[in-house]
């Protein structure tokens, strides 16, 4: 048989509706910096227009985003490996042109990084999908138990940071400070009006030494381990089938909306309001991070029930009207980057700094129906995205069919 991806009628709306709704979710949260709010300092806040709905837009973003939007992604990554290791298995195939899918994924990460933006999520994914091959044969048991175990090793993880000053990503900011400063840039300096004032060339010339900042934020977050939880969850989910047939599962999604919603709520409320108001101790700080590392998996876990629910009890429209944008999810989130470079960097509009962070709210749902018109009306001709082309032609050696037989409307 020939290796092909999966054709338009073999997608699943739920998961497309739900990639889409999750990359509304990422964009709010990734806006936060390209605003320049928290590179914004106290007089260029309080001057930039809507700054007094700044800490309520703060805490509302904390509690409600972060980190939740990212995690339901790397649920539905997962949940994508189950079903390509039953169709490779299917077709009697090995884990080759997986990993060769990866190793695309991963180039198209690093060019991200490179060319637009050091705070992409792509190369990590497509890292952490080749070790999640490792657990391929573990058992379901296996499988939450080993989620369980990543997503409380960042507890431990920052106390040995914060509480016994052991910090293994300092040398890797250290290294980027000093690349950045031979390329005659003085990092301590302004970032807003480096990002302001520059264009697009000049600010090439940092993206690279800002591969060692990115590599030590992952590090300082453990990040890698919070995002192959989420793997592994989404991989149990994908074996069980249960958002592929969500009316048959109705009950334990049921109970996991209900707990996921009723104890990540108030436990992201928590952890939010510590961070925000809470003093900068070491203590404060092992604090919000064993706060997050319940909060946010048992939050993003609910979210995703509670839309698979609404799914099966028949009130598909609230989710399946994002299917289009999570269809072509990497054109989508790579094009969010770059719509935001346009909007706030030196080389586009330069509104860096001038806006308070309640506008985040209105600048990404702008931003998403574009994205979400445009999606429909290249999917009515087109299979898929220009990217998602691209990764495919790429993974399978030759270029993939594009046009469709005839247009139609994505369903």
């Amino acid at each position: 048989m020939t290796a092909a991806p999966a054709a338009p009628a073999e997608r699943s709306h739920l998961l497309d509706g739900l990639r889409g709704l999750a990359l509304l979710g990422i964009l709010v949260v990734n806006m936060t910096a390209f605003i320049g709010f928290g590179m914004n300092d106290e007089a260029g806040r309080a001057a930039a227009v809507g700054s007094a709905l700044d800490d309520f837009a703060e805490l509302l973003i904390a509690w409600l985003f972060n980190g939740k939007f990212y995690s339901i992604f790397s649920l539905l990554f997962g949940i994508g490996f189950a079903i390509q290791l039953g169709r490779l298995e299917a077709r009697g195939e090995g884990a080759a042109r997986y990993l060769r899918r990866l190793a695309v994924l991963f180039a198209i990460g690093l060019a991200h990084l490179l060319l637009l933006w050091f705070g992409d999520i792509v190369a990590l994914y497509a890292l952490m999908g080749a070790v999640l091959l490792l657990f391929r044969r573990t058992s379901d048991r296996g499988l939450l138990l080993a989620a369980a175990l990543l997503w409380l090793a960042p507890i431990a993880w920052s106390a040995m940071i914060h509480l016994g000053g052991i910090d293994p990503a300092e040398p890797l900011y250290a290294r980027g400070m000093a690349a950045i400063r031979a390329t005659g840039i003085d990092p301590t300096s302004s970032p807003l009006a480096y990002y302001r004032d520059h264009d697009f060339f000049e600010q090439l010339r940092v993206h690279g030494p800002e591969i060692w900042f990115r590599a030590g934020d992952l590090l300082y977050q453990l990040r890698p381990a919070k995002v192959l939880a989420m793997f592994l969850i989404g991989l149990w989910v994908g074996r069980r089938g249960i958002l592929a047939d969500a009316d048959a599962h109705r009950r334990l999604l049921r109970r996991s909306a209900t707990l996921g919603l009723g104890a990540g709520l108030p436990l992201a409320f928590a952890r939010a309001a510590l961070d925000l108001a809470g003093p900068e101790t070491p203590a404060n700080a092992v604090a919000v991070e064993a706060l997050y590392c319940l909060s946010t998996p048992t939050l993003a876990l609910g979210y995703a029930a509670g839309l698979a629910l609404l799914w099966a009890n028949g009130r598909k429209r609230l989710v399946e009207w994002a299917a289009p944008a999570g269809r072509m999810a990497l054109t989508n989130y790579l094009a969010q980057t770059l719509i935001q470079g346009l909007l706030f960097y030196g080389w586009g509009l330069a509104l860096i700094g001038r806006f308070g962070l309640a506008f985040v709210f209105p600048f990404a749902l702008a931003i998403f129906a574009l994205q979400l018109a445009y999606s429909r009306a290249w999917l009515a001709r087109l299979r898929f995205g220009p990217v998602e082309w691209l990764w495919r032609s790429l993974t399978y050696g030759k270029a993939q069919p594009m046009r469709r037989s005839r247009p139609a409307h994505p369903e």
